[in-house]
């Protein structure tokens, strides 16, 4: 397997550049997580935060003859990313800041906030209607995912720490300023790093089937728990 830092090149997996925060923001304290070594992504639910990873909001995705990329902005306020916002260019707030996020082909701009990543080209497994689910993660040292997939491609913009993806065609290792992609339909397990990591995640998915689901058959080699 090959990691190319570049976002035009369709691999299987990718590792761009990007520009994660103008300033350091200091979070509130964290708690623990009930699953620690299987963390999945759930509705937040006022869980912002805290270590785990939450869906803060989701947007409709058609099917395009164009290739599709996340485009990530940040603003110093809602009311600004507000007036920018469309049906699948959404406002959120993660880790304490405000962010516009888009789908949309590789030209899309915004004609406010600052520019923090583009990630793509994000490929469709199937040309039936999908949504795009906009997510805050945290994990605290020793927190992974579980084995899972998901139906569609998972992207990343890592603002702070590190992280490790393992799937059946190798390891991937991010870090803050990094943003990250992985194609659906390929089993994958997320580690966090020695310090606490913060990102932005999208997963895009038939809007009928949900985000993901576990997988079995594969398991990780632990190339991801190894020294570097």
């Amino acid at each position: 397997m090959s990691i190319r830092k570049t976002a035009s090149v369709a691999v299987p997996l990718f590792l761009a550049a990007c520009d994660p925060a103008a300033t350091v923001h200091h979070p509130a304290p964290l708690a623990s997580h009930p699953s620690p070594k299987a963390t999945a992504c759930e509705p937040a639910n006022g869980r912002q935060g805290q270590p785990g990873c939450w869906v803060l909001t989701t947007a409709p995705i058609q099917a395009s003859t164009s290739s599709l990329y996340w485009h990530v902005y940040e603003f110093p306020s809602a009311e600004q990313a507000q007036e920018q916002a469309t049906d699948t260019a959404k406002v959120i707030r993660a880790h304490g800041r405000t962010w516009l996020v888009a789908i949309a082909d590789q030209q899309w701009k915004s004609s406010g906030g600052r520019l923090v990543a583009s990630v793509g080209p994000l490929t469709l497994l199937s040309s039936v209607p999908h949504t795009a689910s906009f997510m805050e993660a945290t994990f605290i040292p020793g927190m992974s995912s579980r084995i899972h997939t998901h139906p569609g491609p998972e992207a990343w913009v890592v603002l702070e720490g590190e992280q490790c993806l393992e799937t059946p065609e190798g390891v991937m290792r991010g870090k803050a300023g990094d943003a990250m992609l992985v194609r659906g339909g390929i089993p994958m397990q997320l580690f966090g790093g020695p310090a606490v990591r913060r990102a932005l995640v999208l997963i895009l998915h038939p809007t009928t089937e949900s985000l993901g689901t576990p997988h079995r058959d594969w398991h990780p080699s632990g190339a991801c728990l190894a020294a570097k």
